[in-house]
């Protein structure tokens, strides 16, 4: 290069990378890339509907087209602008070293010092971005990050052609996996829905979804065979504050975002039941299923589907008829317990979602609607729709809701429903534990070193939670005691 001393130049080359990552971080890449990926998503949303008037289609395609340009335009006034800071940094600092600026315009022709500049370009990023991530709470997502899952779950056509892409990749063999009595662990919100899916997953019987599985959940098979890990690594406490702990390797309700995609519900209000279980959906359904039994295998585990989704109280027919052999965990809690618990998280993420609006968004693509700005009910009766956004803030309502939901619960088809009381697990975890093995067909104390983990806690419930349960909660509880797994009731032997 000229005879010049590689030494002299480092400072230079320091320099240059430095500025060039500074002020790529600082051009707004990410959210133009994001609006021209949705503007792009209507656009042949638009002119492929059949509902859509060619009217309508010549007045709203050319905004559309405006807004590509003008994204695009931004986009290359981008690129201009990061190439005019590295040439004028570059020469800036080596002009000097390089002995004038035709010397260092020249020092631009060779490819070694494209390779050396790349090198510390990447270098001083990935450096600078593992900082960032070590000083940002761990829940947090980088902005690589929050576009990579915008892209991968935001649209439904993309999480169709996603869905469509990984079934064609995977070998014919996987449409004849066979599943056996799958588990499904469903309820109510805050019912204790999370522990008991962290203890059957990690007795190594199941198969479930992990947060591997982010953002492409519509690939199971090929983005989850490429994400290969062990059980394990790092856990911290996740969003609700309530002492669980998850990693990469947690079990995770990422199942509905396959109902969002197949079998989507209107974007407002309440939640409605799903009650129509057409073949394609059931083919669909199985076929997605099936493909993460699978995938489960391939990895050594026993392939043998675990699911927990508090959104199937929703489709338990549809379950039903998907595998009639499916075993359904049903968990419930003292009702002012649970209220007071589905009120404090409601209160927890409307602050959250206040100040983070990225986890409003990543909980609307999940399909958690338990509490917080995207609060929607399930529709189950009469009471269930919040007179206004303020009633949610008072222990009456969440108590007429979860009365409406237990209620309807218990009226539905009783086959295949094991009935989990919380607090009597809680109270003897061990006895409930080997019940529950029992009744799930699981190898003998496959569950046990989760008794070890069960603490009963000392919760005070609050006077005005208290107060607010009414004789009808107490009643439903009662009847939902009544038909709990129980050692008087269910004795293995």
């Amino acid at each position: 290069m000229q005879d010049l001393s590689l030494l002299a130049l480092v400072p230079a080359w320091l320099g240059c990378a430095f500025v060039s990552v500074e002020v790529f971080l600082r051009l707004p890449w990410l959210a133009n890339l994001q609006g021209l990926n949705q503007t792009t998503i209507k656009v042949v949303s638009v002119i492929g509907s059949p509902r859509i008037s060619d009217h309508w289609k010549e007045r709203v395609v050319p905004a559309y087209a405006r807004q590509i340009l003008m994204r695009s335009l931004t986009l290359s006034a981008c690129m201009l602008l990061l190439l005019l800071a590295l040439l004028a940094s570059w020469l800036l600092l080596a002009s000097w070293p390089a002995g004038g600026v035709q010397p260092a315009l020249d020092l631009l022709s060779h490819w070694q010092w494209h390779a050396l500049m790349l090198v510390t370009a990447w270098g001083w990023a990935m450096w600078r971005t593992r900082r960032q991530r070590a000083a940002a709470a761990a829940k947090d997502y980088s902005e690589g990050d929050k576009l990579l899952h915008r892209l991968a779950l935001a649209s439904p056509s993309m999480r169709c052609m996603i869905d469509d892409l990984d079934q064609r990749l995977a070998p014919a063999s996987v449409a004849t996996t066979p599943i056996s009595a799958p588990v499904y662990v469903c309820a109510l919100a805050r019912a204790g829905t999370t522990v008991l899916l962290q203890a059957l997953y990690e007795s190594g019987q199941f198969t479930a979804q992990t947060y591997r599985a982010m953002p492409f959940v519509m690939a199971p098979w090929t983005w989850g065979g490429l994400r290969r890990g062990k059980h394990g690594g790092q856990t911290q406490q996740r969003a609700h504050g309530d002492a669980l702990e998850v990693g990469i390797d947690s079990p995770e309700a990422f199942e509905e975002v396959f109902w969002r995609t197949r079998s989507p519900q209107p974007k407002h209000g309440p939640q409605p039941q799903q009650q129509v279980a057409t073949p394609e959906l059931l083919a669909r359904y199985g076929g997605y299923v099936r493909r993460i039994t699978a995938r489960g295998r391939r990895r050594g585990e026993s392939g043998r589907y675990l699911c927990k989704n508090n959104n199937n109280v929703l489709r338990l027919p549809v379950l039903r008829h998907a595998f009639p052999d499916a075993l359904i965990v049903m968990p419930f809690r003292d009702p002012a317990a649970h209220v007071q618990s589905l009120l404090g998280q409601h209160r927890r993420f409307l602050e959250r979602h206040a100040r983070d609006p990225f986890s409003l968004e990543y909980m609307d693509w999940l399909g958690h609607h338990e509490f917080g700005a995207n609060f929607r009910p399930f529709e189950l009766g009469s009471r269930c729709a919040p007179a206004d956004p303020a009633a949610l803030l008072a222990p009456a309502y969440w108590v007429d809701y979860w009365c409406d939901v237990y209620r309807f619960l218990l009226a539905s088809d009783q086959a295949q429903i094991l009935w989990w009381d919380h607090d009597a697990f809680v109270a003897e975890p061990e006895v409930y534990l080997a019940l529950l093995e029992h009744r799930l067909s699981l190898s003998p104390d496959c569950l046990r070193p989760w008794a070890e983990k069960v603490s009963p806690g000392q919760r005070v419930i609050l006077e005005p939670v208290q107060a607010a349960v009414t004789d009808e909660a107490r009643d439903v509880h009662r009847q939902l005691r009544a038909r709990a797994l129980s050692p008087e009731r269910n004795a293995p032997g």
